[in-house]
């Protein structure tokens, strides 16, 4: 099965300069489906990937793409998977996402509930992932309580607020002007970082200080986010925004200093990973029902996924952006 794929030669490729590129791809191995894709995510791990600075990644060349949705054409030699066949499906495959075609573990792959298009399903997707991962799993959110989102209409802050919001919270996000004036339809507290100081602010508004803060900027910011926490609370670092550019390492160091319940989040290093399809599911489910709904940056073809990280990488955005291929029903 011939496929095109965008593929990074070398790292530090500025994101104008990525080409797609032809190739064969190989049946599905055992445990293994092939997916036409039609959707998939870019993400900041995808920026992370181009930089050569994402943890756990593969040395150049290589295709970035954590998380895709298609239609499943053909299943492994063992059989497994057969039923999926000619069924549309969500995967958080780790990497080699943007590409018309891919080959996905089974253990990675959810059936897209009845009524999510292609472009919803992945507007959801990866961030969903990682917004269910820190609001039930880390910080395990609960009525009642007040949680600070900066960069709350970003691609993963518009999931994480409304996944908080369902579980009762009270939810402050920090963002600026512009994307705050876009996201009108996320039921946040705003505080604008433009124009206001954001601890002085948070702290008129929660004076009590607040039970988790989910920072995507680290760096400077995350000593500014662990200010706001009130005893026992969450600091949950995802992003790393700040200091892209810096090895994963140098970024927990910084975290651990802070001391308290500080964590960073990497999906795709140690127990999570096994769960990925768990939670993916969930959020989809959600989706479907209407109770979250998905944002949605941009939708660029493929061929241009080049241009559409560019977009991702200058920032202030609302919501995900998300590559489409030829696959794609006219109808999504």
């Amino acid at each position: 099965m011939q496929i095109t794929e965008i593929r990074v030669p070398a790292f530090s490729t500025p994101p104008g300069a990525l080409r797609p590129a032809r190739r064969e791809l190989e049946p599905p191995a055992a445990g293994e489906v092939t997916i036409g894709v039609e959707a998939a995510g870019v993400s900041f791990d995808d920026m992370l990937m181009r930089r050569g600075t994402c943890p756990g990644q593969e040395g150049p060349p290589l295709v970035p793409g954590r998380d895709v949705v298609g239609v499943v054409t053909a299943a492994g030699a063992d059989g497994a998977g057969a039923d999926l066949v000619g069924r549309r499906v969500a995967a958080v495959v780790g990497a080699g996402g943007w590409a018309d075609g891919v080959n996905a573990p089974l253990g990675s792959v959810v059936p897209v509930p009845e009524g999510l298009s292609p472009v919803a399903a992945v507007g959801i997707g990866y961030a969903g992932v990682l917004a269910w991962y820190m609001v039930h799993r880390q910080a395990r959110v609960a009525a009642g309580q007040t949680v600070v989102v900066p960069g709350a209409p970003g691609w993963v802050g518009t999931v994480l607020v409304q996944l908080a919001e369902l579980a009762g919270a009270r939810v402050i996000g920090v963002s600026s002007t512009r994307q705050l004036a876009e996201a009108t339809r996320l039921r946040f507290e705003p505080v604008d970082h433009w124009v206001e100081d954001v601890p002085s602010r948070v702290a008129k508004l929660a004076p009590d200080g607040v039970h988790a803060v989910f920072d995507p900027i680290g760096g400077p910011n995350l000593a500014e986010s662990a200010g706001f926490l009130r005893e026992g609370g969450a600091l949950i670092s995802y992003g790393n925004w700040f200091t892209r550019d810096e090895p994963a390492a140098r970024h927990t160091t910084d975290l651990a200093a802070l001391g308290g319940r500080a964590v960073a989040v990497d999906l795709f290093q140690g127990q999570w990973r096994e769960e990925l399809a768990g939670m993916l599911g969930e959020v989809l489910t959600l989706a479907a029902a209407r109770r979250i709904e998905p944002y949605i940056a941009a939708a660029r073809p493929l061929t241009e996924a080049g241009g559409a990280l560019a977009e991702f990488e200058q920032g202030g955005l609302v919501g995900r952006v998300v590559l489409t291929t030829e696959r794609l029903p006219s109808a999504a």
